[in-house]
Protein backbone atom coordinates (compact mmCIF):
# COMPACT_ATOMS: atom_id res chain seq x y z
CA UNK A 1 0.00 0.00 0.00
CA UNK A 2 1.13 3.59 -0.87
CA UNK A 3 -0.71 6.68 0.44
CA UNK A 4 -0.76 10.01 -1.05
CA UNK A 5 -1.26 11.97 2.34
CA UNK A 6 -2.84 14.95 0.59
CA UNK A 7 -5.96 12.20 -0.14
CA UNK A 8 -5.96 11.98 3.53
CA UNK A 9 -8.22 14.06 6.15
CA UNK A 10 -6.62 15.57 9.64
CA UNK A 11 -8.07 12.65 11.27
CA UNK A 12 -6.79 10.53 8.96
CA UNK A 13 -3.51 11.94 9.06
CA UNK A 14 -3.20 11.71 12.82
CA UNK A 15 -3.79 8.66 13.68
CA UNK A 16 -1.11 7.80 11.08
CA UNK A 17 1.26 10.15 13.13
CA UNK A 18 0.59 8.93 16.65
CA UNK A 19 0.32 5.28 15.21
CA UNK A 20 3.28 5.72 13.85
CA UNK A 21 5.75 7.58 16.16
CA UNK A 22 5.85 5.77 19.04
CA UNK A 23 6.68 5.73 21.94
CA UNK A 24 6.49 9.92 22.11
CA UNK A 25 7.98 10.92 25.37
CA UNK A 26 5.72 13.41 27.45
CA UNK A 27 6.24 16.44 29.29
CA UNK A 28 4.52 19.13 30.94
CA UNK A 29 4.65 22.49 29.98
CA UNK A 30 3.98 24.84 32.50
CA UNK A 31 3.52 28.91 31.62
CA UNK A 32 1.80 32.01 33.56
CA UNK A 33 -0.55 34.32 31.32
CA UNK A 34 -0.23 37.95 31.76
CA UNK A 35 -2.76 38.81 34.25
CA UNK A 36 -0.58 35.95 36.53
CA UNK A 37 -2.86 32.60 36.18
CA UNK A 38 -0.83 29.25 35.96
CA UNK A 39 -1.82 27.51 32.94
CA UNK A 40 -0.52 23.49 32.99
CA UNK A 41 -0.76 21.12 29.84
CA UNK A 42 1.07 17.81 28.39
CA UNK A 43 2.50 17.57 25.35
CA UNK A 44 3.41 13.95 24.09
CA UNK A 45 4.67 16.27 20.39
CA UNK A 46 7.79 16.93 22.75
CA UNK A 47 11.86 15.99 22.12
CA UNK A 48 15.08 17.37 22.27
CA UNK A 49 16.88 19.10 19.10
CA UNK A 50 20.11 20.65 19.85
CA UNK A 51 22.73 20.05 22.75
CA UNK A 52 24.56 23.24 22.38
CA UNK A 53 22.48 25.88 22.74
CA UNK A 54 20.45 23.11 24.76
CA UNK A 55 16.85 23.21 22.54
CA UNK A 56 13.85 21.07 23.38
CA UNK A 57 10.27 21.89 21.47
CA UNK A 58 7.34 20.83 21.40
CA UNK A 59 4.30 21.34 19.05
CA UNK A 60 0.97 23.16 20.16
CA UNK A 61 -1.86 22.86 17.98
CA UNK A 62 -4.43 25.71 17.33
CA UNK A 63 -8.22 25.10 18.97
CA UNK A 64 -10.99 23.76 16.67
CA UNK A 65 -12.09 27.75 16.09
CA UNK A 66 -8.25 28.19 15.06
CA UNK A 67 -7.55 30.80 18.34
CA UNK A 68 -4.38 30.21 20.16
CA UNK A 69 -4.83 27.45 23.21
CA UNK A 70 -3.40 28.92 26.52
CA UNK A 71 -0.14 27.25 26.48
CA UNK A 72 1.02 28.97 23.32
CA UNK A 73 -0.84 32.26 24.05
CA UNK A 74 1.13 32.58 27.21
CA UNK A 75 4.30 31.87 25.88
CA UNK A 76 3.95 34.02 23.05
CA UNK A 77 3.52 37.30 25.88
CA UNK A 78 5.81 35.93 28.38
CA UNK A 79 8.74 34.38 26.03
CA UNK A 80 9.68 31.36 28.66
CA UNK A 81 7.86 28.36 29.90
CA UNK A 82 9.01 24.70 31.96
CA UNK A 83 8.73 21.29 30.51
CA UNK A 84 8.06 18.93 33.39
CA UNK A 85 8.51 14.87 32.69
CA UNK A 86 6.11 12.86 33.20
CA UNK A 87 7.20 9.70 35.57
CA UNK A 88 5.07 6.71 35.44
CA UNK A 89 3.64 7.46 39.11
CA UNK A 90 1.67 11.03 38.03
CA UNK A 91 0.59 9.23 34.92
CA UNK A 92 -2.61 9.59 36.12
CA UNK A 93 -2.40 12.90 36.90
CA UNK A 94 -0.88 14.01 33.36
CA UNK A 95 -4.25 12.16 31.82
CA UNK A 96 -6.74 14.49 33.95
CA UNK A 97 -4.75 18.09 33.20
CA UNK A 98 -5.30 17.55 29.14
CA UNK A 99 -8.74 18.28 30.19
CA UNK A 100 -9.86 21.72 27.91
CA UNK A 101 -10.56 24.35 30.55
CA UNK A 102 -11.28 28.06 30.22
CA UNK A 103 -8.22 30.38 30.18
CA UNK A 104 -9.48 31.58 33.90
CA UNK A 105 -9.05 27.80 35.02
CA UNK A 106 -5.81 26.46 37.08
CA UNK A 107 -4.93 23.04 35.57
CA UNK A 108 -2.82 21.77 38.78
CA UNK A 109 -5.77 22.72 40.93
CA UNK A 110 -7.96 20.85 38.53
CA UNK A 111 -5.23 17.32 38.11
CA UNK A 112 -4.77 17.58 42.06
CA UNK A 113 -0.99 18.84 41.04
CA UNK A 114 0.78 20.97 43.43
CA UNK A 115 3.13 23.75 41.34
CA UNK A 116 6.59 25.52 42.32
CA UNK A 117 8.34 28.04 40.84
CA UNK A 118 10.76 28.25 38.66
CA UNK A 119 14.26 30.33 40.19
CA UNK A 120 14.91 31.95 37.04
CA UNK A 121 11.82 32.47 34.80
CA UNK A 122 8.19 33.58 35.46
CA UNK A 123 6.64 29.84 34.94
CA UNK A 124 5.41 27.08 37.29
CA UNK A 125 6.31 23.31 36.69
CA UNK A 126 4.72 20.47 38.70
CA UNK A 127 6.61 19.85 42.13
CA UNK A 128 6.53 16.29 42.36
CA UNK A 129 7.99 15.87 38.95
CA UNK A 130 11.83 14.39 39.05
CA UNK A 131 13.06 16.62 36.18
CA UNK A 132 12.43 20.23 35.02
CA UNK A 133 13.49 22.33 32.44
CA UNK A 134 13.82 25.93 32.58
CA UNK A 135 13.36 27.34 29.06
CA UNK A 136 13.23 30.74 27.63
CA UNK A 137 11.44 30.94 24.17
CA UNK A 138 14.21 30.46 20.99
CA UNK A 139 11.24 30.68 18.11
CA UNK A 140 8.46 29.70 17.11
CA UNK A 141 7.70 27.89 14.00
CA UNK A 142 3.96 27.95 12.74
CA UNK A 143 2.35 25.68 10.20
CA UNK A 144 -0.85 28.14 10.09
CA UNK A 145 -4.26 28.28 11.67
CA UNK A 146 -6.20 25.66 10.78
CA UNK A 147 -7.58 22.39 11.89
CA UNK A 148 -4.42 19.93 12.79
CA UNK A 149 -1.21 22.70 11.91
CA UNK A 150 0.87 23.04 14.41
CA UNK A 151 2.88 25.50 16.40
CA UNK A 152 6.42 24.19 16.82
CA UNK A 153 7.65 25.88 20.02
CA UNK A 154 11.52 25.80 20.50
CA UNK A 155 13.24 26.72 23.92
CA UNK A 156 16.45 26.86 25.53
CA UNK A 157 17.51 25.37 28.36
CA UNK A 158 18.65 27.89 30.72
CA UNK A 159 18.14 25.84 33.97
CA UNK A 160 17.44 22.15 35.43
CA UNK A 161 15.70 20.77 38.24
CA UNK A 162 16.56 17.41 38.64
CA UNK A 163 15.88 15.23 41.53
CA UNK A 164 18.91 14.23 44.06
CA UNK A 165 17.48 10.01 43.68
CA UNK A 166 17.89 10.59 39.75
CA UNK A 167 20.86 12.16 39.28
CA UNK A 168 24.08 10.06 39.12
CA UNK A 169 27.54 11.13 38.40
CA UNK A 170 26.07 13.64 35.34
CA UNK A 171 23.93 11.39 34.28
CA UNK A 172 19.93 10.77 35.10
CA UNK A 173 19.27 7.57 36.04
CA UNK A 174 16.50 6.57 33.63
CA UNK A 175 14.80 4.04 35.54
CA UNK A 176 14.12 6.07 38.73
CA UNK A 177 12.90 8.73 36.57
CA UNK A 178 10.41 6.05 35.28
CA UNK A 179 8.95 8.23 32.39
CA UNK A 180 6.10 6.96 29.93
CA UNK A 181 5.59 7.77 26.62
CA UNK A 182 2.25 8.55 24.58
CA UNK A 183 0.89 5.83 22.14
CA UNK A 184 -1.71 5.59 20.09
CA UNK A 185 -5.56 5.93 21.45
CA UNK A 186 -5.48 5.42 25.28
CA UNK A 187 -2.12 3.26 25.39
CA UNK A 188 0.69 4.61 27.17
CA UNK A 189 4.02 2.41 27.66
CA UNK A 190 7.01 2.67 29.74
CA UNK A 191 10.84 1.87 29.61
CA UNK A 192 10.78 -1.05 31.97
CA UNK A 193 11.23 -3.83 29.02
CA UNK A 194 14.58 -2.56 27.58
CA UNK A 195 17.56 -4.15 26.01
CA UNK A 196 21.07 -2.85 25.39
CA UNK A 197 22.95 -2.68 21.88
CA UNK A 198 26.29 -1.27 20.47
CA UNK A 199 25.51 1.27 17.81
CA UNK A 200 27.25 0.27 14.62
Amino acid sequence: MYIDTSTLSNKEMYKFLIGGVAPRPIAWAGTRSKDGINNLAPFSFYNAFSSTPPIVGFSAIPRLDGSNKDTLQNIIDTECFTLSTVSHKLVQQASKSAALLEPDEDEFDYAGLEPAEAQNINAPYVKDALLVFECTLNQIVSFGHHEGAGNLILGEIKFIAIDDSIYNDGYVDIAKLDPVGRLAGNWYSTIRDRFELTRG
